[in-house]
């Protein structure tokens, strides 16, 4: 005997877990702080990759330039000048990721909780299924 409580709540769960469910769970394996700690590396990583890329861009497009100047260029400045600029934006993309990690992760956890309530749910569903068919019996 088919229960139309216990299908559609079924439906509802495969819906969840084919979807967003997928990277909720994966995410919910973690604990906050190791979750937030790996997005943020991944963070530095992407963003210093992204940056040296940036001044290679700036720099070709400036070659003609520093070309004539290169005797008269202070290297040590220039270093310094594109450090500066290095961390203002690291410490701006790394507090954006810090952000967006720790909502992800809230997120994932609260609907992560309501599936594992779906579940119960389920799970007594089933039991007062099964004490019915035994009745019957």
């Amino acid at each position: 005997m088919l229960n139309q409580d216990k299908v559609i709540l079924m439906t509802r769960m495969a819906s969840y877990e084919s979807g967003k469910g997928k990277q909720h769970l994966r995410i919910g394996r973690y604990f906050r702080s190791d979750y937030v700690a790996l997005s943020i590396i991944k963070a530095i990583f992407s963003i210093t990759i992204s940056f040296i890329f940036g001044v290679a861009i700036y720099v070709y497009y400036h070659f003609e330039e520093y070309m004539e100047n290169i005797y008269d260029m202070n290297f040590a400045e220039m270093g310094r000048e594109f450090g500066k600029y290095y961390l203002i934006l690291l410490v701006i993309y790394v507090a954006i990721s810090y952000i967006v990690c720790m909502a992800q992760y809230i997120n994932a956890r609260v609907n992560i909780g309501r599936y594992k309530s779906s579940l119960k749910k389920l799970r007594r569903i089933d039991k007062a299924q099964k004490k019915t068919d035994e009745d019957y019996i």
